[in-house]
């Protein structure tokens, strides 16, 4: 029997989270009802191991979470944390605007692999306030026991977490991490933000992480554990964040700075289109609609060149998935 390595605390989500992109078969032209493609996914998972990433995250929204249906997104969960057996920990995806929904998807990943730590984002269109966020994620952490990390993306969501807040949720012993996707790095609310979150927590068993990947050494100056990268899918990236981390416990400032620089060309091929239509390019997968092919963007032709470029000479690791 597969063996689950679970997340219990804060200390265990320090280092590179790669949320792990879904790929799928081209067995359905209108992309619609494509299947999952669990041979390339277990390429794509070796490949990450190799890199030394500290865990995955899969079925997050780099992971098509919007677009698979309810069984794929319990069913590609269960595969992974069934195919690491053991080798790494996984954060599972399971958030929701509706709470009822988010309780449900916890329950049963939980009883499929066991206390599993969860993803949750903020509540995207129904937007709730303050009180409410509070309300919604307390309920999922008394109704399933899980361990949680609150996933802060209000580009997405229009949906924003406090300081006062997040504070208020890190008291749960439940809670135990947040993922930062804003802006922390230009001066201004969300950079202040972002501190005080950091500061104030530092006493919890509470880990903030960056979910902004040209912005990981900003968070680890700041005081914060790691990231939770879409750009860390592609292994020569991610060796490349590890060795961010490697040199920021050894103080080496210098060396991050370089790092860093050499991280961006993918990170801007990543984001050069809204996430994650970028990877289908880069992993050969087609993308559930609303999503389309790079391609099918203005000017996506040039793009996708870009990436099959870069794939040549720095990731050489993603040819196999090109191969003629």
């Amino acid at each position: 029997m597969a063996s689950t390595r679970t997340i219990g605390n804060a200390s265990e989500l320090g280092g590179v989270f790669p949320a792990l992109f879904t790929p799928l078969c081209d067995d359905d032209p209108k992309r619609l009802v494509n299947s999952i493609d669990y041979s390339k996914a277990k390429q794509m998972i070796d490949d990450l191991v190799a890199a030394k990433v500290a865990g995955l995250v899969p079925v997050g929204s780099t992971g098509q979470s919007p677009t698979l249906s309810h069984r794929q997104h319990i069913d590609f969960v269960r595969f992974v944390a069934e195919y690491l057996d053991g080798r790494l920990p996984i954060l599972a995806g399971a958030g929701s605007n509706c709470t009822r929904e988010s309780v449900t998807m916890i329950n049963e990943l939980q009883s499929a692999l066991g206390n599993l730590a969860v993803l949750c984002a903020t509540g995207y269109y129904n937007n709730p306030p303050q009180e409410a966020l509070v309300a919604h994620f307390e309920t999922l952490s008394q109704e399933t026991g899980a361990k949680i990390v609150l996933y802060n993306v209000p580009g997405r969501t229009a949906s924003y977490l406090t300081p006062s807040t997040l504070l208020q949720l890190a008291a749960d012993p439940n809670i135990i991490g947040l993922k930062q996707a804003v802006d922390f790095c230009s001066p201004g609310s969300h950079r202040d933000d972002t501190l005080e979150v950091v500061q104030k927590t530092s006493g919890l068993d509470f880990a903030v992480l960056s979910g902004e990947d040209d912005a990981l050494p900003e968070l680890l100056g700041m005081g914060g554990a790691g990231i939770i990268t879409a750009t860390g899918n592609i292994p020569e990236a991610a060796r490349l964040f590890v060795s961010i981390m490697d040199a920021h416990r050894t103080g080496d400032t210098g060396r991050v700075a370089a790092i860093q620089e050499a991280l961006m060309p993918f990170v801007q091929a990543v984001f050069c289109r809204k996430n994650p239509i970028p990877m289908g390019t880069f992993f050969n997968s087609p993308l559930y609609q609303p999503l389309i092919a790079l391609e099918q963007t203005a000017g996506g032709i040039e793009a996708r060149e870009r990436i099959l470029r870069l794939i040549d000479a720095s990731a050489p690791s993603l040819s196999k998935y090109h191969a003629d």
